[in-house]
């Protein structure tokens, strides 16, 4: 590797250090949304430096591919079964449903469309992760995908509290819980905190509600992937069409089989999740060194609205889904 990428990496490795010392202060937060915002902070003052880009840039792409062909092994296969058909209606209802009213709740509110995109995906399927795997399948700047990322972390960590209580308030049932957090929260991180405040005891439904959103990740991609080879001309159709699918959903889907195939020991599935957890954070940490925090305040009540409208949304959607389907 060029001694050119190391400032950049140090800078995220710095960032996403501080953001894991502040997270033992603030362990609800998590150091994920953390690293972010202290990359925003530190990336337009004191870390605003031109020598960080190439290894910034290293760490906002490659980290985050990486980390989205790791994502396999947090997904136990073995307990899919216990999704029962209610519930498993439920969660590809709220997936879809989600998807849509973000894609046109963003649009609605000025977003190109390959930042509505990149928020649908990040809001319905997995986060971060989603809108590292969908950016490349869009011509969505850097800029829009450090927003989107911003705005999904920030929409996240505000249902992360928010949910708990209302399902509190509510008088909601185990499995009622569960649904209302895994069918609905952002990142993994944000259901297991979100069902922990809640009950233990509910954290393997939800878990198993959220990663099944996250199987979603490969026909979202495959569609996009397609769509693009719809707007090319009629000359280049005749190229293989799974030729530019990006190499990280065939590593994602080889990743998920040998989970599902092979009974992996612990520690061995265990360091792996801990790996992807770094190149997480160590990405996030780079996106927001390099946002451009005076372009992000310009565009701010944009932004509220956005993260205030989809979070009651997915409210309303998660608590009609869960009468519907008598969960």
């Amino acid at each position: 590797m060029s001694h050119k990428y190391l400032p950049g990496l140090a800078a995220a490795l710095f960032v996403t250090l501080l953001a894991l010392g502040l997270a033992q202060f603030l362990p609800l937060i998590g150091v994920a949304p953390l690293a972010l915002l202290l990359g925003m902070f530190l990336g337009n003052s004191l870390l605003r430096s031109p020598q960080l880009s190439l290894g910034t840039k290293l760490a906002e792409s490659r980290f985050l591919e990486y980390a989205i062909i790791l994502l396999a092994f947090t997904m136990d296969t073995k307990n899919f079964g216990q999704m029962g058909l209610p519930s498993l209606a439920f969660v590809s209802l709220m997936f879809l449903l989600s998807l849509l009213a973000s894609y046109h709740l963003a649009q609605k509110l000025g977003f190109s469309q390959d930042a509505a995109t990149l928020l649908a995906g990040g809001t319905a399927i997995c986060g971060s992760s989603a809108i590292g795997a969908l950016s490349p399948m869009t011509q969505a700047s850097e800029q829009e995908k450090g927003t989107a990322i911003v705005l999904v972390n920030l929409l996240g960590t505000l249902l992360m509290f928010l949910f708990p209580l209302a399902a509190v308030l509510l008088g909601l049932q185990d499995l009622q819980q569960a649904a209302l957090i895994g069918g609905s929260l952002q990142s993994v991180g944000q259901v297991a905190a979100a069902a922990n405040l809640l009950s233990p005891a509910i954290l393997p439904l939800a878990m198993l509600f959220k990663l099944t959103r996250i199987l979603y990740l490969v026909p979202v991609l495959f569609f996009l992937e397609f769509r693009k080879k719809e707007q090319i001309t009629a000359p280049a159709k005749t190229a293989n069409p799974l030729q530019k699918v990006p190499y990280y959903l065939y590593g994602f889907i080889l990743a998920s089989l040998l989970n599902a195939w092979l009974d992996l020991p612990a520690p061995v599935t265990s360091s792996l999740q801990q790996l992807m957890t770094w190149l997480e954070w160590l990405a996030l940490a780079a996106i927001g060194l390099r946002l451009d925090l005076r372009t992000f305040m310009k565009n701010a009540p944009t932004y509220g609205s956005y993260i205030l409208i989809i979070g009651l949304v997915q409210f309303v959607l998660a608590m009609v889904g869960i009468w519907a389907f008598g969960l």
